[in-house]
Formats: structure tokens, sequence, C-alpha cells
């Protein structure tokens, strides 16, 4: 495996940091890497290798305001933001990777962006894939409450009323303690703004899930705390013109790659990624 890494200016002069791993042999397909809220794609290095192992070319971005990317600390100004650092990302990597197919893989945060993404324009998308995808709302966040967040996101988008629970990402302790010691991990609460560019987001999905006519590997512990299960299973009862697999793992917690059984987690994508871009 070979890594390399580099730099590009967005559209309003942010530097955006990425990285790509490249396989040894010959290419199969370019899979575009999305990471989560709050953390960084340093922390996929297990997961591209796994992926360069079996023949895919691995690219991924930090998002403005994540990682080793410029901007206020985990904060935009409007969803457009990210569409428009991944899409000019994805532009970049198709131009570096021609005659390749393309897969989607995003995780949290990062699978409601390629889902946005995906939505907008699915021409040149071989498939997507989705590890415990932030899809929905949770019930436990009340009509009231989303009132209040986005009057406050209206009016002061750089509030930060809540954060995240850093327990609850993996069952494994030596996550957590990773999670927490990482310096380019951002631990604090998230601000109002994006909050709400990200529930509205959510909000506008369903309706447009029967669009859909691609493939898609779903990915989803039964015990995640962080991203509702119920958005998985919302997408895959409303996009009844995709081709899903979908993998609900019993008791695993939010991120299925970090968990104790993310060997079994990380084969099956490949295996769904060996089916979808070279099918018998």
């Amino acid at each position: 495996m070979q890594q390399t890494e580099g730099t590009f200016t967005a559209f309003d002069g942010t530097t955006i940091f990425h990285r790509t791993w490249t396989p040894d042999g010959d290419a199969k397909a370019v899979v575009l890497l999305v990471h989560g809220l709050g953390e960084h794609l340093g922390r996929y290095q297990h997961v591209a290798r796994r992926l360069t192992d079996a023949g895919y070319v691995v690219a991924a971005l930090d998002h403005r305001g994540h990682g080793k990317s410029g901007g206020k600390r985990v904060f935009v100004k409007s969803y457009d933001e990210f569409m428009r650092d991944l899409a000019q990302f994805r532009r970049q990597v198709e131009g570096e990777h021609p005659g390749l197919p393309l897969v989607l893989l995003g995780h949290s945060m990062g699978g409601n962006l390629v889902m946005g993404h995906t939505l907008g324009n699915q021409s040149g998308i071989t498939g997507i894939a989705l590890s415990g995808a932030a899809l929905k709302v949770g019930d436990d966040f009340s009509p009231i409450q989303r009132k209040i967040f986005s009057g406050i996101a209206k009016v002061a988008p750089g509030f930060r009323p809540q954060g995240l629970d850093a327990s609850s990402i993996s069952h494994d302790p030596a996550v957590v303690e990773a999670y927490l010691a990482d310096p380019l991990v951002y631990t604090g609460k998230i601000s109002a703004g994006l909050g709400a560019a990200l529930f509205d987001a959510m909000d506008s999905f369903p309706d447009r899930y029967p669009s859909l006519a691609l493939p898609i590997w779903i990915g989803h512990g039964t015990d995640d705390q962080l991203a509702d299960v119920a958005g998985s299973h919302e997408l895959e009862a409303g996009a009844t013109n995709a081709d899903i697999e979908s993998h609900y793992y019993e008791g695993l917690a939010h991120e299925i790659f970090n968990e104790p059984e993310q060997d079994e987690v990380l084969g099956d994508l490949v295996a769904w990624l060996d089916r979808t871009v070279a099918p018998s």
C-alpha cells in the first residue's frame, strides 16, 4: 500500500486536507471515504489497509473544520459548504483515477453527506456504502426541541448547546481512549448551525429515496446510540428502486469498523464491493 497526502483550496479559500491510499497491484475501483462528525480521516487507516489489500484505491478528505483542514472547528455556515467540498474532491479523485468505478463510503455524518451528494446526482457513482449513517433525527429529540434548536441556529449559528457521548462510539475501551486522546478529534460541543443543517438534510431525504437507483450497502449496529438505526430501516424501505444489501449487526455500537467484530464487518463490505464493482 502506498500513501499520498495533499491539500486543495475550496471555493471560499478554505484549505482542505486529503489522503489517498493506493494498492500495490492493479486497482479495481476507487472508494471515496467520507468521515463523521468531529473526527478525521486518520482514524480510517485500518479500513484503508483492508480495502487496499482487496485491490481498492481509498481517497478521503478531512471536512472543513475537522482534522488537518482549515476552518472554524466543527462549524459550517450551510450544508452546501460540505456538498461543494465533497463535489470538488470527487472531481479531483476522478481526474486522478480515470476509468475506475467510483464507490462512496460514508460513516455517521459522512453517510448523511454521501446521501445528500448522491441524491443530488447519481451519475458516475457505481454504488454507495453507509456505516452507522445519520439519516434520521432520533425520537428522543422532540419536535419542541427541534424548534428551539432551529431558532438558536438562525440567530446564533455558532452557539454550541451540546456534544457527543464519546463512550458510545465503541464497546472497545481502547478505541474510546484513543478517540479522547487524539488531538485531531474534536470532542467539544457542536454548533447549532451545523446541527440544524444536518437535521434539515435528514428531513429532506425520505421523499427522495425512491429516486435512488444504484447498489447500496447498509451497515448499522443495533446498539448505536448516536445515529438512529431507524434511519437505515427507513432508507431500506423507501429506496424501492435501489439494490440494497443491509447488515444490522446485533449489539454493535456506532463505529462498526472499530468494534471487536470489525473483521466481520469489513469482510462484508469487501465482499459487497467485489460483487458491485465486478458483478458476475
